[in-house]
């Protein structure tokens, strides 16, 4: 039995959604954000950031055959509306979707998603086992992770010759990292390496790979949520919590302001003509993803608490205090990534111009939000006569 007609066989969906997510992580690596789906999902089973494009993921229960088509477009469609719906509410920004399945879809219901997604501005496209054959022969680690789809014994065969042409040909160009390292090795490689301007790059990478990480924090923050932390608290303890917030928050924002000095920065990157030291860069970029870090985490633990009924809605607005400044950090990594991306090419220029990048992380208060709350505050403690 061939490699595309044992995925055909999958009928477990778990399994088979564990089997997609990690062909599109091999493939996509950082870009692609995989949804549990232990949990409601509402048709969204993975996102790839670069392309806005939303997955969904399904395979039957049973063995399929021609007498399935109604299911298979019942299931398409659905999924398509639940994705038109989520590009409506604007949660996620959608362009494209891709359904993937174990089964090939008819043409007959292939025209008729692609007529449902122009109506709904969506460009459509779907992966069946003829793609996820070929990903499973390129990806090892998928392979590794699958082993009951192919033989084991085989692979390692494969893999002894591979290794024997390999040490009987010349040995292999070493890769020069000159872009902003997006994982652990690319940035040990571009240590090593100390190509010009290294310093910057590593710097941009520390940032990208932490803001990459906290991802989910930030998405559940852009939700409202927050994780529960045990706490309950009274009237006299609501209030003397929530009066302490906005302190907090300033203290976050007044450890990031502490590490701009002039005199960190030398340290970090060198003075003119002197190489950085890595491990400084790395602090350095590392505290400012602790801080931002901090400022979600503060918001979830302020969520995250049992307030009574006279406090809710201040607690609420007490956590928004942290979106403006978040936001202003996110900026910062943003604009980083993209302007120290841009110095390896400007250096291979032959007569190249001066180029100006002027960086600075300004966090700013919203002062809406921080009115709504010393409003929503101030009547609450006057209600319960605190």
């Amino acid at each position: 039995m061939n490699l595309q007609a044992q995925i055909e066989l999958i009928t477990n969906p778990q399994d088979f959604m564990r089997f997609c997510n990690a062909v599109l992580q091999a493939e996509y690596g950082m870009d692609f954000l995989p949804i549990d789906d232990d949990r409601p999902d509402r048709g969204n089973d993975g996102y790839l950031k670069s392309e806005k494009r939303i997955f969904a993921a399904h395979c039957f229960k049973r063995i399929q055959n021609q007498r399935l088509d109604n299911e298979i477009s019942s299931k398409m469609m659905g999924d398509l509306k639940k994705a038109t719906k989520l590009k409506s509410e604007g949660d996620w920004d959608i362009a494209h979707w891709t359904f993937l399945s174990n089964y090939p879809i008819p043409e007959h219901i292939a025209s008729l998603v692609l007529r449902a997604g122009r109506d709904a501005g969506i460009e459509v496209s779907w992966r069946g086992p003829e793609y996820f054959a070929d990903r499973l022969q390129k990806f090892r680690s998928v392979r590794e992770q699958f082993p009951n789809l192919i033989a084991h014994d085989v692979l390692a065969q494969l893999d002894e010759i591979t290794k024997l042409l390999e040490s009987l040909s010349c040995p292999p160009e070493v890769i020069k990292i000159d872009w902003v390292p997006r994982n652990s090795n690319e940035q040990q490689m571009l240590i090593s390496q100390s190509l010009p301007a290294w310093e910057y790059l590593l710097f941009a990478g520390v940032l990208l790979q932490g803001k990459e990480r906290l991802e989910p924090k930030w998405r559940d923050f852009q939700s409202g949520h927050g994780r529960r932390n045990g706490i309950y608290l009274d009237k006299s303890s609501a209030a003397t919590r929530l009066q302490g917030a906005l302190g907090d928050a300033i203290q976050i924002a007044a450890g990031i302001r502490s590490i701009f000095t002039p005199a960190v920065q030398q340290q970090a990157f060198g003075p003119p003509g002197v190489a950085g030291d890595a491990v400084t860069i790395s602090h350095f970029a590392g505290r400012i993803v602790s801080a931002y870090e901090d400022l979600l985490d503060w918001a979830s633990d302020i969520r995250g608490a049992v307030y009574p009924e006279e406090f809710q809605r201040a607690a609420a607005l007490a956590a928004l205090i942290a979106d403006q400044p978040s936001r202003d950090i996110r900026f910062f990594i943003d604009r980083v990534v993209f302007e120290f991306g841009k110095i390896p090419a400007w250096l291979a220029q032959p007569n190249r111009k001066r180029l100006d990048i002027n960086l600075t992380l300004d966090l700013s208060a919203n002062d809406a939000a921080l009115k709504a709350f010393t409003k929503e505050f101030t009547r609450a403690r006057k209600r319960s006569w605190i």
